[in-house]
């Protein structure tokens, strides 16, 4: 096995092998990736081969039959997407909303194809939360690793499962991953190696939360918007599956939800994945449960219970569940917070539901019980991630700054920066005389009546290359790129610039980066940031002590004047991937430079990062960075000079 997956690795990475003067091909497609959904042991590594394929489907379609006249049995026909019982178009994957969950050990070599059905259209898949160390080009951008993914194409994603721990991945192309393309995906390791494994009982792959929002439209029926509509959503699913609620009537459609079964006495640990795309953070609460909090994003913590988990867009947790109830069914809600919570009730449900040996099938496939009431309140008073918190030592509100990380870094913690960067993110409201001038197409967000706006970090707005700059950098002019201190001269004299925006870091610094919400924010919104490529530590969070709306040049002079509060609780602050930034405060994260190459930094809801707000961070020089196989895809402008057609 070993030596068979050796010579796929290097298949796979571009690298020919050559045995006895003649070359061994894997037959890659012989080892199916559910295989690999098992218990991990030392020295049992898997090729891990799945094929995707995007396409474009309905919802409450065809192959739900009666599913929406309340014949439970045809709403779980392999082929139908429930969704919240609404009839709509969407992008699946394999037909299905989430698409296939991926379950794979630490070091097994994961092997993707994605087959681009969708007419019309290109794509990518992000793996969120892979750092991709050996395979860079393999993350899943456009424009940044990787050409996007042709109509009637296929891409081969290859790379190894490296950081173990609860990650997902959706596409990153377009709005595509609000239509639908997203999955859950999650890395084991040998149970030797769980540092909060004596926590539980069952660690089981269907115990899975993948939280997503929903429309009734394809999302690009509010992308830039219509004038007259808020990007907010009208459903939230747990594993593609939710309720609507009329906002008119406040009658809750009834279609099966997801459910999770447990035994009494036994402790299960659950994780939690938010895919949620649009501008609203929310809170997952369980009936008649406490959750302990094992894990945020990938990196282990010391356990906190909690009764209420506040979680945001790329955003995941893992919790414990002890089932201290003897039977019954439980609902698991998920509620919307500022802003999304003023517009329409929308809560997402669905069932936690005890069973024994005792049981029948007939009892196990009980029809669930009514939804509860929509003013019916659960224990709140333990919360964490809350958009309320001010990350000031409350005792019962914590912020993620606040868990305590397993392994401790204290050379990364204390050391002083190599560099240091400030990043302030906004939003510009625009004149229409700019948006809309003659040979002027810009990105731009309808908000309402006339007003457009565009996001931007430090006052540039990002838009991406016609190339790839790590795959395709000699296709690109260096002068392209821009950041703070140079812009290019269209930009002179205006408070918000329009180019690629580039944050150039040395490989083997220590970084710091101080991220401040100057944005005029609705009461109680975070903006979820995610670095691909890396996790960071974060060491502080919080708004100003005393309630003043932070900006750029606020938390500068803090800085200099005794340092912005640094609020971890001990010497081991967590470390994340995506982390919330409070409403007009600050977050302050630091990591180490040490994976080269060109990775994404960005808000984490879509429509945000769509008008700008993201950069693109290089990491070392080229020549530090791992080169992609010699026939990876390329893609570029086409404006040749032309002749005169004799």
């Amino acid at each position: 096995m070993l030596k068979i997956f050796g010579v796929a690795l290097c298949l796979l990475l571009g690298i020919q092998v050559i045995a006895a003067k003649t070359e061994k091909y894997v037959n890659v497609t012989a080892n199916p990736g559910e295989l690999c959904n098992r218990e991990c042991v030392e020295n049992d590594r898997r090729v891990c081969y799945f094929n995707f394929v995007l396409e474009h489907y309905h919802a409450m379609g065809s192959a739900c039959k009666s599913c929406g006249q309340g014949v439970v049995e045809d709403c779980d026909h392999h082929q139908c997407i429930v969704g919240d019982g609404t009839e709509k178009g969407v992008m699946s994957i394999n037909r299905m909303i989430p698409g296939p969950a991926i379950h794979v050990c630490k070091e097994d070599m994961i092997i993707i194809d994605v087959v681009n059905n969708a007419h019309g259209t290109a794509a990518a898949l992000h793996w969120h939360g892979m750092h991709m160390r050996k395979t860079p080009h393999m993350d899943g951008v456009p424009y940044t690793t990787q050409c996007p993914i042709p109509f009637a194409s296929t891409f081969r994603y290859a790379f190894e499962a490296t950081e173990p721990g609860t990650k997902f991945y959706h596409s990153h192309s377009g709005h595509h991953k609000s239509n639908g393309q997203y999955g859950a995906f999650v890395i084991r390791e040998p149970k030797h190696l769980i540092p909060n494994l004596k926590e539980y009982d069952y660690d089981l792959p269907e115990h899975y939360i993948l939280l997503s929002d929903w429309n009734h439209g394809y999302a690009e029926n509010i992308y830039p918007g219509l004038v007259s509509s808020l990007t907010l959503p009208e459903s939230l699913l747990i594993n593609g599956r939710g309720a609507f609620i009329d906002p008119n009537t406040l009658q809750i459609r009834n279609v099966p939800v997801s459910k999770f079964f447990v035994e009494p006495g036994k402790r299960y640990r659950f994780r939690v994945i938010n895919s949620i795309s649009h501008n609203c953070a929310v809170q997952l609460q369980i009936e008649g449960h406490k959750m302990t909090v094992i894990a945020s994003d990938s990196s282990n913590v010391r356990p906190m219970d909690i009764n209420t988990l506040g979680i945001n867009s790329g955003e995941r947790y893992d919790f414990v569940l002890t089932a201290n109830h003897t039977k019954g069914d439980f609902w698991m809600r998920v509620s919307p917070k500022s802003p999304c919570a003023e517009k329409n009730p929308m809560d997402g449900f669905s069932l936690l539901r005890y069973k024994t040996d005792k049981m029948t099938a007939d009892e196990l496939k009980a029809p669930q019980p009514p939804f509860p009431s929509l003013n019916t309140t659960y224990p709140s008073d333990i919360r964490l991630n809350d958009p309320t918190a001010t990350c000031l030592g409350e005792s019962t509100n914590y912020c993620v700054s606040e868990l305590t990380a397993i392994d401790a870094d204290e050379d990364l913690l204390f050391r002083t920066p190599d560099q240091k960067f400030f990043l302030s993110f906004d939003a510009y409201v625009q004149k229409n005389e700019d948006i809309f001038r003659p040979g002027h197409f810009g990105h731009f967000m309808n908000l309402i009546d006339n007003i457009t706006s565009v996001a931007a970090i430090n006052g540039i707005s990002l838009v991406f290359p016609a190339s790839p700059p790590l795959t395709q950098l000699k296709e690109i002019d260096e002068s392209e790129f821009c950041d703070v201190n140079k812009k290019p001269k269209k930009c002179d004299g205006k408070a918000m610039c329009t180019c690629i925006h580039r944050l150039k870091i040395k490989k083997g610094s220590i970084v710091e980066l101080i991220i401040v919400d100057e944005s005029t924010n609705l009461e109680g919104n975070h903006h979820p940031f995610h670095l691909h490529g890396y996790d960071f530590m974060v060491t502080g969070m919080g708004q100003h002590p005393e309630g003043i709306p932070m900006t750029v040049d606020l938390a500068k002079k803090m800085e200099r004047s005794g340092g912005l509060p640094r609020n971890y609780s001990n010497k081991r602050p967590p470390f994340k991937d995506t982390v919330s930034i409070p409403g007009r405060g600050y977050t302050i994260l630091r990591f180490r430079a040490n994976n080269p190459g060109f990775w994404l930094m960005h808000c984490h809801y879509e429509w945000h990062l769509s008008v700008g707000m993201g950069l693109i961070v290089q990491v070392g020089e080229v020549k530090q960075m791992i080169a992609p196989p010699k026939n990876f895809p390329k893609c570029s402008n086409y404006v040749p000079k032309v002749k005169m057609i004799k």
